[in-house]
């Protein structure tokens, strides 16, 4: 009998997963608007404002995306975060949050230039689209809905370089970071700068866009620096690891856990995540 009421159990948990994923699309929960920065320019982005008055100042988390998904529909940016949609919608312990997904165009991408090589150097100033980005989680922390101490910023493949340049950019401004299939510089004041900021790295170990030793050597330079990055690399997986980064609930729980300022929490050991619908990570070392 109680064989029975766990099976009628988790057939009606999967009845309500499946009727609230049904519910609401990324492209519903997200409203469409515009940043504009200061100089007039403006940048196509998507917000979900998951918060009431009551919670402000609210965690910020910043999303950016690939170079697939450039341009200027205010749509397509969304298409790789697909994954995160259960998460929002099914995960009551997230905390009341401002989430946004901006979108940037081929001519004006996260980063000037792609930090593909060892001797890669940052240069010397951000990306327009970058900036405007910036300029705009400014405005959000002076108008009083931003909490200082809880911005984050993740991405994918272009916008993991995006996440490492902002990081590497702007030291002791993010609380933590999730840095997809990207790198960035490992010149000593940019890791020095970088590791101000919990890192969660994740790469795929065949991926053949991004070779996985761009992620291998940021982890490698921040241990050396003293930094505790988490690091995680999917055996045998190509380039479109995303989904399996955005749809464990542990990466959210873990961004979260961080503050500014703060010693890094869960930083660095290797764990069983256990994400919201059981965690497919495996945890492993760069030499």
């Amino acid at each position: 009998m109680r064989g029975a009421l766990r099976v009628a159990a988790l057939a009606a948990a999967a009845l309500c997963a499946a009727a609230a994923q049904a519910q609401f699309s990324m492209a519903e929960l997200f409203a469409g608007g515009a940043i504009t920065n200061s100089l007039g320019e403006t940048m196509p982005v998507r917000v979900w404002r998951h918060y009431e008055k009551k919670d402000l100042p609210v965690p910020v988390v910043v999303l950016l995306h690939g170079s697939g998904e450039c341009g200027r529909d205010n749509a397509k940016q969304l298409s790789n975060f697909g994954a995160l949609n259960n998460i929002l919608l099914l995960d009551d312990e997230l905390p009341p949050a401002l989430w946004a997904i901006p979108q940037c165009t081929p001519a004006n991408p996260w980063v000037r230039s792609i930090a593909f090589k060892p001797d890669y150097r940052q240069p010397r100033y951000p990306s327009p689209a970058l900036r405007t980005v910036k300029e705009w989680v400014d405005g959000l922390i002076a108008e009083g809905v931003a909490d200082p101490d809880r911005i984050y910023v993740a991405g994918l493949s272009l916008g993991g370089f995006g996440t490492w340049d902002a990081i590497q950019r702007w030291p002791n401004y993010f609380a933590a970071a999730v840095p997809v299939c990207g790198g960035g510089s490992i010149q000593e004041e940019a890791i020095r700068n970088a590791a101000t900021t919990p890192v969660w790295v994740f790469h795929g170990e065949a991926d053949a866009n991004v070779p996985v030793d761009c992620s291998r050597r940021m982890v490698s330079a921040l241990t050396r620096a003293g930094a505790a990055p988490k690091y995680t690399e999917f055996p045998k997986m190509g380039h479109p690891i995303w989904s399996r980064v955005w749809g464990d609930s542990a990466v959210w729980h873990w961004l979260f856990r961080q503050r500014r300022g703060e010693r890094p929490k869960d930083g660095g050991e290797k764990e069983d995540s256990g994400g919201f619908f059981g965690s497919l990570l495996e945890y492993v070392t760069p030499d």
